[in-house]
């Protein structure tokens, strides 16, 4: 059975713990309590608290050791709650010595572990080994740490119960880390690609799918790292570049949708080692260069456009210019005693000049026309 103090840490469980079952032992009168030796009869040794208590111990003083030496913070308590003996772990883990333990209920140590709480457990521990409780538990100074608590029956001349208390702060805030950075990378814009030392996918991110227009990245999963450039060759080669002292490596390469359209990436690839600086495989970013790509035609086309106007009023006013010199010509023309044949070579040229001015005007209507 499985008890949660604190539903708002977590909606689903946050260890994996066996099935629990009782367990008689040859030559047993009761249940054996977990770290009971076989052939015992599940009672512990009572340590000074414990005597001052009236809870009674086997002969021998094997038990207390052993309680004492458990890894887990342990408190023992009887069916009203009332702490009856602690081991050091818990005088560390809650700050409270010996004798503090012998004045306490089990309410001030585990939050809601109340009364009704532990007639509840009791209750429980007559047909099951033993119960776990994801709760709070409160320190001397009032600081409170997350815990999963194993809450066991001790068959000793009265029923008790014995709380086994773990602190799971570093575990909580190693979780909550490995939930930050898995959804920072299901949420990247960018692709982000595991693959082992073949090439092949062993997970792709949303972003995957998204980029390269597929169902769904899991459908990647397990295939050929090729399957998603042009080339599928540029695999083999990525993961060459991280061979030997070569951690980091980064280039471009040309990508295909499942439609077939062909765009370029940006590749990021690490090298992926295990603990023991093994190398397993990469991981490897893709971005999508397909805008970053428009920009770059735009601006390309923008200076082409920048320098035609250049060229354009430059020409203007070089036209301009003309114009006056044809002004001028004219004036002149007209106060000389030109003779009929100059009269007619004026004319053919001023003729010229008009057929390039219509040129000039036909060529602009049709860019006119094309640019809408």
């Amino acid at each position: 059975m499985r008890i949660d103090l604190i539903p708002e840490i977590s909606d689903g469980p946050l260890s994996i713990h066996p099935r629990s079952v009782s367990i008689r032992m040859p030559g047993s009168t009761g249940l054996v309590p977990p770290g009971a030796a076989p052939g015992s009869t599940g009672k512990i040794a009572a340590t000074p608290a414990a005597a001052a208590a009236g809870v009674s111990a086997p002969p021998g003083g094997g038990y207390g050791e052993l309680f004492q030496n458990i890894y887990d913070a342990a408190i023992v308590t009887d069916l009203h709650g009332r702490v009856r003996d602690a081991n050091r772990r818990a005088a560390s883990a809650f700050g409270y010595t010996n004798v503090q333990f012998s004045h306490m209920t089990i309410d001030q140590l585990v939050a809601g572990a109340d009364g009704d709480l532990v007639r509840t457990l009791y209750e429980n521990l007559r047909r099951e080994c033993f119960t776990l409780l994801q709760a709070s538990c409160v320190r001397a100074d009032g600081s409170v740490f997350p815990a999963e608590v194993s809450v066991s029956q001790l068959r000793l001349s009265t029923p008790h119960l014995c709380f086994f208390v773990r602190d799971e702060t570093v575990r909580r805030q190693t979780d909550e880390m490995l939930r930050t950075e898995h959804n920072a990378i299901q949420n990247a814009s960018d692709a982000i690609v595991v693959v082992d030392p073949q090439a092949r996918i062993e997970y792709a991110n949303p972003a995957t799918a998204r980029i390269w227009g597929r169902l769904s990245a899991g459908d990647l999963v397990g295939r050929p790292l090729g399957i998603l450039l042009q080339n599928p060759d540029d695999a083999n080669e990525i993961i060459a570049s991280l061979a030997g002292e070569n951690f980091d490596a980064a280039g471009v390469a040309v990508a295909k949708r499942a439609n077939g359209e062909v765009f370029r990436v940006e590749i990021r690839a690490s090298c992926n080692r295990d603990s023991a600086g093994n190398a397993v495989g990469a991981v490897i970013s893709f971005s999508d260069m397909t805008e970053k790509d428009r920009v770059t035609v735009a601006e390309h086309d923008a200076e082409i456009v920048r320098g035609a106007m250049t060229r354009l009023e430059t020409l203007h006013q070089a036209m301009r210019n003309g114009m006056d010199e044809i002004a001028a010509f004219f004036s002149s023309f007209a106060e000389s005693a030109a003779s009929p044949e100059a009269v007619l070579g004026a004319k053919g040229t001023i003729a010229g000049i008009q057929s390039i001015c219509a040129d000039a005007d036909e060529l602009f209507a049709s860019v006119l026309h094309a640019n809408g």
